[in-house]
C-alpha cells in the first residue's frame, strides 16, 4: 500500500478547492457578462416608420426605445432576450410580424443591453421597472391605455413578472395580456445545465458546483440565484389572460422549465408547447402560422 504525505494531500486539497471556486466564479461572472453587441438594423429595415426616444428611468438608466405606430390603439411592448437588444434580427422580425397584425409596437432595450443605460441586473426581478417606465411615458406622450406585452426568454420572464405584479394603482396603462414566449424558472438549474453541455463535465458533476455558484454570485454580485424561483412562489397568480410558451427541442430553457412557470401563474395562464425547435426560441420558425395565430387569438378581443 503507497502512503500518501500529508503535504501531497493537502496540496491536492487545496487544488481542488481552487478549481472548484474558480469555476464557480467563472460560471458567475460569465453569466453577468450581459453587454449586447451593437447593430444598425432598424425597423426602416423593414419598411417601418418609428420613432426613437429615450425614456427616463427611475433607475437612473435611460430606456431606449423604439415607438413604431399602427392605423389601431392596439399596442405591444416586445421585451428582448439576454445578451440580445430591440435591434437584434429576431427581435425585429417580431416587431414586424405584429405590426402587420395590426398593433403599434414600442419595443425596449433593457437596462445593460443595447443602448440603455447602465443599471442592476437581477434576470427579470428588477427590470420589471424597465417596464412601467415606459408604460408610464406611452401613458403621458403617446395616450396609450391598454397594453399587451410580448417577450422571449429574458424578456418573456420579466414579462411574466410585470403581468403578476400588476395593479392599477402601479400605472395608467391597463396590461390587458401576456405572451411568454420560453421564459425560465430556475436559473441554477439553468446554469449548470449549461456547463455541463458546453464543458467536459457531466450534469452531476456540475450540480455540484450549486453551492459555489452561489456563494460566488453573492460576494461578486449581491445576487441570490434562488431568487426568481423565490419571486414566483411570493407573487399572487397572474390577473389576467397570459400564454406561457415552451419548445419541446430547446436545450437552453427546457420545456420543464417553461411548464414550471405555467403552473405557478394560475387559472388565467395558458401553455402552448411548440416542437422540432432546433435552437433557444425556434416555437415560431417550427410554425410560424400557429405561432402567428396563438397570438392574434390571446389579444383579439382584450382591447375591445
Amino acid at each position: 500500500m503507497i502512503a500518501i504525505r500529508p503535504r501531497f494531500l493537502i496540496i491536492g486539497i487545496f487544488l481542488l478547492v481552487f478549481v472548484y471556486f474558480f469555476l464557480s466564479a467563472f460560471t458567475a461572472y460569465s453569466t453577468f457578462n450581459v453587454g449586447s453587441s451593437e447593430s444598425d438594423i432598424t425597423p426602416s429595415s423593414y419598411n417601418l416608420e418609428f420613432e426613437e426616444i429615450e425614456i427616463p428611468s427611475s433607475a437612473g438608466a435611460n430606456i431606449s426605445t423604439w415607438w413604431i405606430p399602427n392605423d389601431s390603439e392596439k399596442t405591444i411592448l416586445v421585451l428582448h432576450g439576454l445578451r440580445s437588444q430591440k435591434s437584434d434580427e429576431k427581435v425585429l422580425r417580431y416587431v414586424n410580424e405584429f405590426h402587420h397584425l395590426g398593433f403599434s409596437v414600442a419595443a425596449i432595450d433593457f437596462r445593460n443591453h443595447g443602448i440603455s443605460g447602465v443599471g442592476d441586473f437581477t434576470f427579470g426581478i428588477d427590470e420589471i421597472n424597465d417596464v412601467y417606465d415606459t408604460l408610464d411615458y406611452l401613458y403621458d406622450v403617446k395616450a396609450v391605455e391598454k397594453i399587451g406585452i410580448w417577450g422571449f426568454s429574458y424578456g418573456a420572464t420579466t414579462a411574466v413578472f410585470s403581468g403578476m405584479a400588476y395593479e392599477p394603482s402601479n400605472t395608467n396603462v391597463e396590461v390587458v395580456g401576456v405572451f411568454s414566449d420560453t421564459p425560465y424558472y430556475s436559473l441554477l438549474d439553468l446554469l449548470t445545465t449549461q456547463v455541463a453541455r458546453r464543458t467536459p463535465m457531466n450534469l452531476f458533476m456540475a450540480d455540484m458546483l450549486k453551492p459555489g455558484i452561489l456563494l460566488m454570485t453573492q460576494i461578486l454580485y449581491g445576487f441570490d440565484f434562488n431568487s426568481i424561483e423565490e419571486n414566483y412562489l411570493s407573487l399572487d397568480y397572474i390577473n389576467m389572460p397570459t400564454i406561457v410558451v415552451g419548445c419541446s427541442g430547446d436545450k437552453t430553457v427546457p420545456l420543464y422549465q417553461t411548464t414550471r412557470v405555467h403552473g405557478s401563474l394560475g387559472p388565467n395562464a395558458g401553455f402552448l408547447e411548440f416542437a422540432d425547435c432546433n435552437e433557444h426560441g425556434g416555437a415560431y420558425d417550427s410554425d410560424p402560422e400557429r405561432y402567428k395565430a396563438e397570438f392574434s387569438k390571446l389579444f383579439k378581443n382584450l382591447f375591445d
